[in-house]
């Protein structure tokens, strides 16, 4: 059985195609939770901002203007995401997690997608446009390493584990 993508709402693909196993190994349980609530306010500030339509907000730059219709129409619904794993180990109070994924090669194209969209994002947060802080370098780091592992994972190589901090 083919779980989720773990890229929710941003593998909007259905198409048939071979699967690849990605093992995300020793994933930060804490990090990943706060890199996950953090998402979660950006796409909810998103979805408001939308709700507004692109005539309510004249002041803002173009480009913002664009990725509130991207992050907050296209993607503002929630998708399933498979978050049950973490949740479990965070209950428990493990402080890393081994994932598993059954994923397609498309997989790729949403893990870019979505590296360029939060990094755009983060450039308006940190220019204080949006009231969603910027992530922390951790979160970055986090980021970069969990899209790359989809990436290198589906290319053939071999899981790396998580080598960076456990807290947030």
């Amino acid at each position: 059985m083919t779980t989720a993508s773990p890229l929710g709402r941003y593998d909007d693909s259905a198409a048939e195609e071979q699967l690849y196993e990605v093992r995300l190994l020793g994933l930060p349980v804490r990090v990943m939770v706060a890199a996950r609530e953090r998402h979660d306010e950006l796409m909810r500030e998103f979805a408001l901002l939308a709700l507004g339509g692109p005539s309510g907000r004249p002041e803002l730059p173009v480009r913002l203007v664009e990725l509130i219709e991207i992050l907050g129409v296209r993607y503002g619904s929630a998708a399933a995401r498979p978050d049950e794993l973490v949740d479990e180990a965070a209950a428990r109070g493990d402080d890393t997690v081994d994932l598993s994924y059954q994923v397609p090669a498309h997989v790729v194209a949403a893990a870019d997608v979505l590296d360029g969209l939060m990094a755009e994002a983060d450039a308006y947060c940190e220019a204080e446009q949006l009231l969603t802080l910027a992530r922390t370098e951790v979160l970055v780091q986090l980021s970069e390493w969990y899209l790359d592992e989809f990436r290198r994972q589906v290319a053939g190589e071999e899981p790396r584990p998580w080598s960076g901090p456990l807290e947030p």
